[in-house]
């Protein structure tokens, strides 16, 4: 089965130009790096004509088990003899550790990008780059860390007793997340040890709460192997970021604070939330902000002052804890907020609409200005989702999508003439400079097929993860080429991805738009 039209995922791959297989271009000689939850080995879209895998490598962060080819290829043989998955499973389940306290529901979330990025044509389906080898990085990293809650939901700073313990070592975020930092140095070496001739990094994963500066440990880790290539220092690598899926969350808020000109906003919550809600507020003034917050209607006013991790406490019961960091990563400033409203006192809560209004106020002393950016942390499920009020959908992306170097891709939809808006995909531009490069570029993200973990099946997810997958397999199949040239191309990745497109189409939910790989590879070809 080669050519496109039979594909059940056809509509996706036309959307983005994907040659047919026919034309020899399908990632070979390329390797596709996933650093995400669950591979699942034994689904047939990861294995050759002959059934051998086609990973590379599996590393689980969280065993510290790395399963090479060749073990990966005893697995299968073992599972297919005995007719269970028991032996595969015992040695790497891809739905062990899996993120979230909401269960599995389409599978595991690698299986799916890695199908949609690189999937072997089986069963009617391929993905974008069949021919590419894989690397898996399991992470270590599941969602109650970034929420600063524990397994079960409840706060870690629940037993933390100031007064014995002045320092609280919470405070834990996605772009300053060692284990993703661990993650791409493994998928970097990995791919060098193995002799890949080009690097494609796939990060189908982020969060919300950061600086959006560029400067985070994780961000700076992601500019370093993104100018690899171009600089000469090392293996070709392109980190193609998903732009987030914050579009309509209503979750961050920007504002301009002048002397005598105060400012505020309202942070909602339900009542029905059980989850802890995170607030982080970051700003660029010469002096600190003076920031209080109130719930609406209340004389229960604190003030974030500048200092260490702090509680909040209402009528004698702490709620949450905060802190203010001047110049934090200068020239910004940093305030936190950590809520859990299972513990705000019930006459605190609106008796009408059931929710919790709290109004955060900015404001400056002299003649001072401060321009100021504030984001709610992803809290995944409808019902415990806090928003901001007034919001801005613009400057929405994930903390890891202001990387220097980065591919960030948007989401969008098509009716096979022209891209239309797939509403919960992150916007642009970086927050600070306004720069223009997140996202870089869009791809249908609505409704997309992938491989579904433990069965021979397939199901459908959405979301700016899949289309950074279709864009992470497009650029295998422009590595490809440029490594047949041999030549160094005269431009860099991201150019050759938007040539032709004009400086001021931009926008701040398509990027340049969308992309027609068959098109790029013709001119790199000429």
């Amino acid at each position: 089965m080669s050519s496109r039209a039979q594909y059940f995922n056809a509509r996706s791959l036309q959307e983005i130009g994907v040659p047919p297989l026919e034309s020899g271009v399908d990632g070979r000689g390329v390797t596709i790096g996933f650093i995400d939850y669950g591979f699942d080995i034994l689904h047939p879209c990861f294995r050759t004509e002959t059934g051998r895998t086609r990973f590379t490598c599996i590393l689980d962060q969280n065993s510290g088990r790395e399963l090479d080819g060749r073990a990966i290829d005893q697995l299968i043989e073992e599972c297919e003899r005995t007719g269970s998955r028991f032996a595969a499973d015992a040695q790497y389940d891809p739905h062990a550790n899996y993120f979230g306290r909401f269960g599995i529901q389409a599978g595991a979330h690698g299986t799916s990008i890695a199908s949609i990025a690189a999937g072997s044509p089986v069963a009617g389906f391929r993905g974008v780059a069949p021919a590419a080898d894989l690397i898996g990085i399991q992470l270590a990293l599941p969602d109650h860390h970034w929420k600063e809650e524990d397994e079960f939901g409840c706060p870690t700073w629940r037993f933390w007793q100031p007064e014995s313990e002045p320092v609280w070592r919470g405070w834990r975020s996605y772009d300053e997340a060692s284990s993703i930092i661990d993650a791409l140095e493994s998928v970097y070496e990995i791919a060098c040890r193995h002799r890949a001739k080009a690097l494609v990094i796939n990060l189908s994963i982020g969060a919300y709460a950061g600086a959006h500066d560029g400067c985070s440990t994780v961000e700076r880790k992601i500019a370093d192997l993104a100018h690899r290539g171009p600089d000469g220092s090392g293996l070709p690598c392109a980190v193609v970021v998903s732009a987030g899926n914050a579009g309509i969350e209503e979750g961050h808020f920007g504002g301009y604070a002048e002397s005598g000109r105060p400012f505020s906003f309202t942070w909602r919550m339900s009542r029905g939330d059980k989850t802890q809600n995170k607030l982080e507020i970051w700003y660029r003034a010469d002096v600190p902000l003076d920031i209080t917050v109130a719930p609406s209607g209340s004389e229960h006013k604190l003030k974030i002052t500048p200092g260490p991790t702090h509680s909040i406490v209402w009528c004698g019961t702490r709620v949450g804890i905060a802190d203010h960091a001047p110049e934090v990563r200068p020239p910004l400033s940093r305030a936190r907020l950590l809520l859990h409203p299972p513990y705000v006192p019930d006459h605190l809560w609106d008796k009408e609409t059931g929710e919790l209004a709290l109004n955060v106020q900015c404001s400056v002393a002299g003649n001072d200005a401060a321009l100021v950016h504030a984001w709610v942390e992803r809290d995944d499920g409808l019902a415990n989702r806090s928003t901001l009020y007034p919001s801005d959908p613009a400057c929405s992306l994930s903390c890891l999508a202001t990387a220097d170097g980065a591919i960030v891709v948007g989401a969008c939809t098509s009716d096979g003439s022209a891209i239309h808006p797939f509403p919960p995909s992150s916007l642009g531009p970086h927050p600070w400079t306004g720069t223009r490069t997140a996202p870089l570029l869009c791809a249908p993200g609505h409704r997309i097929w992938g491989a579904r973990s433990k069965s021979l099946g397939f199901s459908k997810i959405s979301g700016s993860s899949a289309a950074t997958a279709l864009i992470s397999g497009a650029i295998a199949l422009l590595f490809q080429r440029l490594i047949g040239n041999g030549a160094p191309p005269a431009l860099s990745l991201s150019e050759l991805l938007i040539a032709d497109r004009p400086q001021d189409r931009w926008s701040p939910r398509f990027g340049f738009g969308g992309v027609d790989i068959r098109h790029i590879l013709g001119g790199v070809a000429a």
